[in-house]
């Protein structure tokens, strides 16, 4: 779940995934992915998402970049890990 909430001003939203550079080099995928780009938020709107699910791998990470006059912004993010045991 991502939900990502404007508390003042009017601000625009970018959100991205970027993944681990050992990951770019050996299955030659770009360095990033835009899950929200260029999203023009007044003060008190919200942008959830529920239900999606990114695979991400050790190294990767997710950017949430907030530009405007005052921004103040609020994101939440869930996540589920897995472990792999050896052997």
């Amino acid at each position: 779940m991502l939900h990502v909430v404007n508390a003042g001003g009017t601000v625009t939203i970018d959100v991205s995934i970027s993944r681990a550079s050992a990951t770019q080099t050996t299955y030659g995928v770009d360095a990033s992915a835009h899950i929200l780009g260029g999203k023009n938020m007044s003060t008190g709107e919200y942008i959830q998402f529920t239900g999606a699910e990114m695979i991400l791998e050790a190294g990767d990470y997710v950017t949430i970049v907030a530009d405007g006059s005052t921004p103040d912004v609020t994101a939440m993010l869930t996540v589920e890990e897995f472990f792999t045991v050896p052997g």
